[in-house]
């Protein structure tokens, strides 16, 4: 089957073959010394025919609703081609121009009125009252001055009568049938234009591609064109005024369907139910219609020196129109600039007011308060494991428990994600504490109970700190939540004095990284019983140029919390990957592999997977010189996280899961999470030598590892003694202050270097 693009250029080109042969064999008539009068007669049967098939053709490659307008086109172009042939057998017949005869009017009057039910019939999508006023309105403008204009026209000119002069055409209508024929077969030609002006500038095509539309509209100019030509075309019997507007005619129906099969048949954009996305973009249709109108009026009263009594009682309606509809216009833009500003302070998922309205009540409120801000425990995992839709059923559940916890004295707000926002009148006495007990019962989602707890921050003060209540309450929820889940935190001069602090390190921290302050120092990890170093853990270390160093323990949160961590994380692949490729070249497959921390929050970054690759293919570093260290919170709730970690294992690196035993979820992680290696916590390290049962948890977790074919590190190695018994119990590799202490890559070169000359 051909594309519906190909089939209607070929249409297209068929209809403007009909139109340029119209225009050889009249330019030829004209040049003759008698031509036959139905000369131009078959390319314009053969123009309506075209059209026709034209619509046949669209309606055959046009889904849903728009087949159907289509295919009433098809009907009107089938009455306009029995009416063509029925007019030109008569002139054949009569071998000289013959006026409309009753059946060929009645094909015509009934094509036009096809197509002005087609247009009519099209749906449009559901508007609300407003809407659909000022729709009217727009429609009423449109109609008096398209009304105007064509009674103007029809009082101006007079009524062309073909056939010989003085006498009445043979097989036609009766002179003054004749006359109304042609006035009402002009009137209803007219008024289908202005139908099609106003479903498509006004009203909306509705399923049908709105430009095909406008390739339409101009078949209204045919006849008052036919009406003013008459007069300079009737000394040539073979000019025949139908004949001639049928190839411009087929032509615009060839375009109509070219632009609705070169759409593709595709439906138009789903409209938004909410009423404001209803309102279409301001349409120019009804001002030009004033527009032309007005110049009409001026024209006719500066041509005659007066107003006919008709056309100035129709310039007084469509004023008031106006007048009427920029009413309307106002009032409406009244009401839209009101439900704008309550969309600007509401949510629109709880219709709760939302962070803004809430911090310009605090901004406002002069008597003493208190505010308390909560988040649901875990609901990112929730969110991803329920799905989006159930996820917006819980916050709603949620936001319905708080109000209803603390009443309509109380300001509850939906500050941002799952993080709720709640102001009281008075003091912080209980406030956190009934927001915890609130969530003690479960929420209802989608007729199931979902227990979910909140974590909350707390803070009051006195008129003149009310307006920050919000940061304090926010800073006593961030210490709440490094605390654990399930409860809630009380501000404290403290907590203030923490945030200041944490602010400082945060900016101190960028500049050490743009000014190079940051270092890697490595640890080995090393091969029981020998000692021989297989890899290293790269330990990232900060000296500010103008004081002490600064402890990991106490940067790595801070660089968490403010994003800064994805900047350091990349440094720090950067400059372990540069190390780790210098060695693979000096030392080849006895160079030790690498270890790289990755936090949590760099898990959650898309990106880090190409980051990796792109660095280690930059470095020519092959993948399995490098392990990625993560921690087993960091992917307990999978969701983007254990998806990132899978594309990094992909990539062909190691994955280390640190600190390995101290988890909730430590075996259901070795049956989700792609791990190569574990590294025993240091804590079950210290244990060693102690009790059979202390021993026990060590041993166990050696033989997890061996049995799922994976490489067991012993972390915090001190003593020799703890060396001895972890070969005894089966582990192969080591790591501790026993073997070494983290040091420089210079260290490292060393200690590999004395391996070298001991083995030579």
């Amino acid at each position: 089957m051909e594309r519906p693009a190909r089939t209607a250029g070929r249409i297209l080109l068929l209809a403007c073959l009909w139109a340029g042969l119209s225009i050889v064999l009249g330019v030829a008539g004209v040049l003759a010394d008698t031509p036959p009068a139905w000369l131009l007669w078959p390319s314009g049967i053969a123009a309506a025919g075209t059209a026709a098939y034209a619509c046949l053709v669209t309606a055959a490659a046009t889904p849903g609703t728009a087949r159907l307008f289509w295919r009433r086109l098809a009907a009107a172009a089938a009455l306009l081609t029995a009416g063509t042939v029925c007019h030109a057998t008569q002139t054949v017949l009569a071998g000289h121009p013959t006026s409309v005869n009753l059946l060929s009017a009645t094909c015509y009057l009934g094509a036009i009125a096809g197509v002005a039910y087609a247009m009519v019939r099209l749906p449009h999508p559901p508007r609300g009252w407003r809407v659909n006023l000022a729709m009217c309105l727009d429609v009423a403008v449109v109609g008096v001055a398209a009304v105007l204009v064509i009674s103007y026209f029809l009082w101006s000119m007079p009524v062309p009568v073909p056939g010989p002069p003085g006498g009445r055409p043979p097989m036609g209508l009766p002179m003054p049938g004749l006359a109304a024929g042609l006035l009402l077969i002009m009137v209803v030609t007219a008024l289908t234009a202005v139908v099609t002006v106003i479903r498509v500038g006004v009203t909306g095509a509705g399923p049908v591609h709105g430009p095909a539309l406008w390739y339409l509209a101009p078949m209204g100019l045919l006849p008052p064109t036919a009406w003013l030509i008459y007069p300079v075309v009737r000394d040539w019997p073979h000019l025949s005024v139908t004949a001639i507007v049928m190839p411009p005619l087929g032509l615009m129906f060839a375009l109509a369907g070219r632009s609705q099969m070169g759409h593709g048949g595709r439906p138009p954009r789903t409209v938004s139910r909410h009423w404001v996305r209803r309102w279409r973009r301001i349409s120019v249709v009804p001002y030009a219609a004033v527009v032309v109108t007005v110049g009409m009026l001026v024209f006719v009263t500066a041509h005659r020196g007066f107003l006919p009594p008709g056309l100035a009682g129709g310039s007084i309606l469509l004023t008031m129109l106006v007048v009427i509809r920029q009413i309307v216009a106002l009032s409406d833009n009244t009401v839209l600039l009101e439900r704008l500003e309550e969309q600007a302070n509401h949510d629109d998922l709880t219709g709760l007011p939302n962070r803004r309205m809430f911090a310009a009540t605090l901004q406002q409120r002069t008597a003493p308060g208190a505010v308390a801000v909560c988040d649901l425990d875990g609901f990112g995992t929730l969110n991803d494991r329920l799905g989006d839709e159930r996820g917006d059923v819980l916050l709603r559940a949620a936001a319905a428990r708080i109000a209803a916890t603390f009443g309509p004295d109380a300001l509850v707000a939906r500050l941002l994600g799952d993080e709720f926002g709640v102001l009281v009148p008075g003091g912080a006495e209980h406030l956190g504490e009934r927001l915890v007990r609130a969530f003690r019962l479960p929420l209802r989602v989608d007729g199931h109970d979902l227990l979910v707890t909140v974590t909350v921050g707390v803070a009051a003060g006195r008129d003149e700190v009310v307006p920050d209540l919000l940061r304090r309450a926010e800073l006593a929820l961030k210490a709440a939540k490094r605390a654990g889940a399930n409860r809630f935190q009380e501000h404290t001069a403290e907590l203030d004095d923490t945030a200041q602090h944490d602010a400082d390190l945060a900016a101190a921290l960028r500049r050490g990284l743009d000014m190079g302050e940051f270092r890697l120092a490595y640890q080995p990890i090393v091969e029981l019983p020998g000692g021989r170093i297989t890899g290293v853990e790269a330990l990232i270390r900060w000296q500010p140029a103008d004081g002490p160093p600064v402890s990991p323990a106490e940067f790595i949160p801070v660089a968490e919390q403010t994003g800064l961590i994805l900047d350091l994380g990349l440094w720090v692949v950067e400059t372990a990957c540069a190390d780790a490729a210098r060695w693979q070249r000096r030392y080849g497959a006895d160079a030790p592999r690498v270890n790289i921390n990755v936090s949590a929050r760099q898990l959650l970054d898309p990106d880090l997977p190409d980051q990796v690759a792109s660095t280690m293919a930059r470095y020519r570093l092959d993948p399995d010189k490098i392990t990625l260290e993560i921690t087993e919170t960091a992917v307990f709730g999978g969701g983007a996280a254990l998806s990132t970690v899978r594309e990094l294992r992909a990539l062909g690196v190691g994955l280390a899961l640190d600190d390995f035993g101290t988890g909730q979820s430590s075996l259901t992680l070795l049956r989700t999470c792609p791990v190569t290696t574990l590294k025993v916590d240091k804590s079950f390290i210290d244990e060693l030598n102690g009790t059979a049962e202390q021993e026990a948890i060590a041993t166990s977790l050696s033989t997890i590892a061996a049995t799922l074919g994976l490489r067991a590190v012993a972390e915090g190695v001190e003593t020799r003694e703890q060396a001895v018994r972890l070969e005894a119990l089966g582990y192969r590799y080591a790591q501790g202050y026993y073997f070494a202490k983290p040091g420089p890559a210079a260290a490292i070169d060393a200690a590999l270097e004395d391996k070298v000359r001991l083995q030579q």
